[in-house]
């Protein structure tokens, strides 16, 4: 599936099920676009699971939509598969967030996926503002392997970032209970 900028519909690239995706890889899945997004139909979703069991990888699906993952999650491949969310912050910006399912469905959703054994990841970027304690809380319940934290990579948005001070405590605290991956374009952040 491909998406590129808002000039075309989404379609299901088909020529890619004739890829040889090898074995032994880590592949994210859809990585240029939300493979798990509500206009998607749910036949390109089986299709897509279905091709990428029959070779021996593993596989990291990211979605904002981890709801609809979570549908399809009894899926063989999902044994050896990851799963990611993003998780801006504990606020709503409308603005910026407007398309996106609420935080606290994502959080449920991840939530979820990890009672059932799949290993699950959640990415904060590009981070905003928030409320230490309550997005520590929600990051927590995500039960992540890791969380990763990044800026703002897209200039024609602008968004509410937290000061460095903020991103230090909010590292701090995720350390104490998973790890944490600071993205190149966060380490402004980190000094």
């Amino acid at each position: 599936m491909r998406k590129w900028g808002h000039l075309k519909p989404i379609r299901l690239e088909n020529s890619e099920f004739k890829t040889d995706l090898g074995k032994g890889n880590f592949i994210f899945v859809g990585s240029s676009t939300d493979d798990w997004a509500a206009a998607i139909p749910d036949d390109w979703i089986l299709k897509t699971l279905d091709y990428c069991d029959t070779f021996e990888n593993q596989y990291l699906f990211q979605s904002k939509n981890p709801s609809r993952i979570l549908e399809f999650s009894d899926h063989p491949v999902f044994r050896r598969s990851v799963v990611c969310t993003t998780i801006e912050s504990n606020r709503f910006y409308p603005d910026v967030m407007n398309n996106s399912p609420k935080i606290e469905e994502r959080v449920k959703a991840m939530a979820e996926i990890a009672t059932k054994g799949i290993p699950v990841y959640v990415t904060c970027e590009p981070l905003m503002q928030f409320d230490l304690s309550d997005l520590v809380g929600m990051l927590k319940e995500c039960k992540p392997k890791q969380v990763n934290i990044g800026r703002n990579s897209r200039r024609d948005v602008s968004i509410p970032e937290p000061t460095a001070d903020e991103v230090m405590a909010l590292k701090a605290e995720i350390e104490l209970f998973t790890k944490v991956e600071v993205k190149k374009n966060a380490n402004i952040w980190m000094k």
